[in-house]
């Protein structure tokens, strides 16, 4: 603790110390670079001719919902510690409508081409996050970027994750979760604005020491769950997310109204898991197949894709029409061969811009084979609407898997989903309200059954949710951000069961935010909280990376809330967290059945963005 302490103290002196020489000044020591002369793109809005230029916001924002789960508004859940598999909360029809791995649980932590954002800066912009967590929890963000010329740019981004076991630990440095990603991009464009180009290199290994979930003696009360002595089901086991992508990007504008483009991607998934050796864990298992004393599993998918492209912009119209070649090609440790796979594609993207605050758009793609995806959407200032239509393909391991300790080969029907939501959206200075309801239609749906197998449920369910983002603002300096939904699932009795949702879902953050000082530091102080009513939550299968049904274990309602502080001065800010401040003595929430969540623990972390 005093060594945490030490650093963070050590992280404020020099950059209080420091912050006088942070900023590029001119002769009248007024500064001339900032967030204000620093630009980005995303990936789609190059592609998709989307004029948008996002400044880099350097308000502190959310700044200590630093987890991943936290990032992505609670709609996942983790095993409750940093790095551990993910799982969304509610079902989200694929977009990925071809053949894939199906090894999803730690592709949240992953940042694919698409998601790269490219910049346009006028100096060097480096941000540095540092999250120093209690119990050996770390997270650090670096990124660099900056133009080379004018019409040239280059940039890099590292991640580390790093968490040590929050249960039975051995001690500080006994890792659950190490994961180091990084992402290298760079973009360039001729002087006439007629060719683009963009090329990015991402790579993540990210690992995890298995523990199973807490075991307790049969007979002892719930509580036990929580003891830091309690035991845990496995000691050896590892799972390894291994991935690796190179995109590049070519565009040529003849015209505004003709232009073609040309997008290559190549990426390499491998998955690993070992239990060596396997006798100290061998009661885990439900059966052992090929060796009893070590399991060492092992899959790899690459993929090359190829697509070409014509776009153009035809007054407040956007156009695009392609085609697309993709090859993948899986090899699983213990099965004969590769398996291999070969799909042709073509799509459209369309949208109608009316003025900045309304757009219709459309799009689909179809596989051949019969696998598509087509849809559309309408969005205005006071009214959204949004419908996809979804035929896709099963994932590789959902049909075929053969391991030390599971063994299938199904051939699923195709599974298809109908998907409509819309919104009614009004504010104004005080409070800002939008209630929305969707309905999902999910026909053949796959799942892992209560054996730990995939199966394919008959019929089909209707996925309904109504919920409501309620915002209010007291006196300029108070707000409470809400978001509430409710979920109700019918149709045929064996789909609905496929499905493990909470009933009620809840989001809430009470805070006052203020500049203080004679304006030069601003701070927020509040607290930020996540409910989910009782539900039979799916349990987690380490080998197959997968979430089976369960029900035996009653996940009980519960409300987990943080404290948290945040300030600035200028483009240095802090925070302070208390996680998980409700929690009472001998007791706390679990996120999957025998997997107990975040204890009560303090977190600090700091960001300081340099334009030089």
């Amino acid at each position: 603790m005093w060594v945490r302490g030490g650093i963070i103290f050590f992280f404020l002196f020099i950059s209080i110390g420091a912050f006088s020489q942070s900023n590029i000044v001119d002769d009248s020591t007024k500064q001339v670079y900032g967030p204000y002369t620093t630009y980005f793109q995303t990936f789609d809005d190059i592609k998709y001719n989307r004029d948008n230029l996002h400044k880099v916001d350097s308000t502190i924002g959310n700044m200590h919902r630093f987890s991943m789960v936290e990032k992505l508004k609670n709609k996942y859940v983790n095993l409750g510690n940093l790095g551990t598999a993910l799982r969304p909360v509610f079902y989200t029809p694929p977009t990925q409508i071809g053949v894939r791995s199906g090894y999803d649980a730690y592709v949240p932590y992953y940042i694919s081409a698409d998601k790269i954002d490219y910049y346009d800066t006028k100096s060097p912009y480096t941000p540095l996050d540092v999250v120093l967590g209690g119990s050996g929890r770390a997270v650090t963000n670096v990124k660099h970027t900056r133009n080379i010329t004018p019409y040239w740019n280059a940039g890099f981004h590292f991640r580390k994750i790093n968490a040590d076991k929050q249960v039975a630990s051995g001690g500080k440095g006994d890792n659950q979760t190490t994961s180091i990603a990084y992402f290298l991009n760079t973009d360039y464009q001729s002087e006439d604005g007629k060719y683009r180009g963009l090329a990015s290199l991402s790579r993540i290994n990210h690992k995890v020491w298995e523990q199973g979930g807490v075991v307790i003696p049969e007979g002892d009360p719930i509580n036990s769950y929580f003891d830091d002595n309690a035991d845990v089901n496995l000691d050896n086991a590892q799972s390894q997310d291994f991935r690796i992508a190179l995109h590049v990007y070519n565009q040529y504008k003849v015209r505004n109204e003709f232009q073609l483009y040309h997008s290559f991607e190549y990426i390499q998934n491998r998955n690993f898991y070992k239990d060596i050796p396997l006798s100290t864990d061998a009661n885990f298992y439900d059966q052992i197949l090929i060796d009893v004393d070590s399991t060492t599993d092992q899959t790899q998918t690459n993929q090359m894709i190829n697509e070409f492209g014509l776009k153009g912009d035809l007054a407040k119209m956007f156009y695009n029409f392609y085609v697309k070649f993709r090859n993948v090609k899986h090899r699983a440790r213990y099965l004969p061969g590769d398996q291999l796979f070969i799909e042709n594609s073509g799509g459209f993207n369309l949208r109608y811009d009316f003025d900045s605050l309304q757009n219709i758009k459309a799009a689909g793609e179809y596989i051949l084979g019969g696998y598509y995806r087509f849809g559309g959407s309408y969005f205005m200032k006071f009214f959204t609407v949004e419908y996809w239509r979804t035929q896709y393909r099963p994932a590789i391991i959902e049909n075929t898997y053969f391991g030390n300790h599971h063994e299938w080969n199904n051939n699923f029907a195709t599974p298809a989903s109908d998907l409509l939501k819309g919104s009614l959206i009004y504010g104004n200075k005080f409070m800002r309200i939008e209630p929305f309801a969707s309905v999902t239609n999910v026909k053949n749906n796959i799942y892992y059954d209560y054996d730990q197998t995939p199966s394919q449920a008959s019929g089909s369910a209707q996925i309904l949710h109504f919920g409501l983002n309620l915002n209010f603002v007291f006196g300029k300096k108070i707000f409470w951000e809400n978001e509430a939904i409710y979920t109700q699932i019918t149709g045929d009795q064996e789909a609905v069961n496929s499905f493990r949702i909470p009933e009620i879902f809840v989001n809430s953050k009470l805070y006052f935010g203020s500049f203080l000082f004679d304006e030069k530091i601003y701070v927020t102080i509040g607290v930020d909280a996540n409910y989910k009513s009782e539900y039979f939550a799916p349990n987690y299968n380490p080998v197959l990376q997968q979430f089976y049904l369960q029900d035996d274990f009653l996940i009980p309602s519960y409300v987990v809330a943080n404290a948290f502080l945040e300030f600035q001065i200028e483009h240095f800010s802090v925070f302070l967290k208390f996680e998980h401040i409700n929690q009472s003595a001998n007791s706390g929430y679990f996120t999957h059945p025998h997997y107990i969540g975040q204890k009560r623990i303090f977190d600090a972390g700091v960001r300081w963005m340099f334009f030089n």
